[in-house]
């Protein structure tokens, strides 16, 4: 089954209800939930994600939405070595290379984000969360 990394953004999205962004992100959160896909994420992401929302949903709701979610979703551990190749990457933003360095090492398929000019122009595809549902309609 392909593994699908989400960036802490698409996680937020479904979590926070963004407007604008909310029904695509739950789209792919379906897609799990369906067991069509696995989708992965960090608890890097877990932690940011529980950080913003909890300013909408308090820290209580925050919590619950992120218990009912991780059900349906594969936690990639990160590691010293991926913190190290990050720090030395030649790249804009350093969060966003500890998720790729994550992801790439979890063997994951690609990388769905809204963010997609923060990540590596090579190795594991980075895919908009429309582009991703468009490449599974095709």
């Amino acid at each position: 089954m392909k593994k699908v990394f989400l960036d802490t953004n698409i996680l937020i999205d479904v979590v926070a209800k963004r407007e604008g962004f909310y029904e695509v992100a739950s789209n792919i959160l379906n897609l799990g939930i369906e067991g069509q896909v696995i989708l992965c994420v960090t608890p890097m992401s877990y932690a940011t994600c529980a950080f913003v929302a909890r300013k909408i949903l308090g820290y209580k709701g925050a919590i619950r939405v992120l218990q009912l979610l991780e059900k349906y979703l594969e936690f990639v551990p990160m590691t010293s070595a991926q913190c190290r190749s990050a720090l030395y990457a030649d790249m804009p933003d350093f969060e966003d290379m500890l998720q790729y360095e994550a992801a790439q090492d979890a063997g994951c398929s690609c990388i769905v984000t809204r963010n997609g000019k923060h990540f590596p122009q090579s190795g594991i595809p980075v895919l908009s969360p429309v582009d991703f549902l468009g490449l599974l309609d095709e």
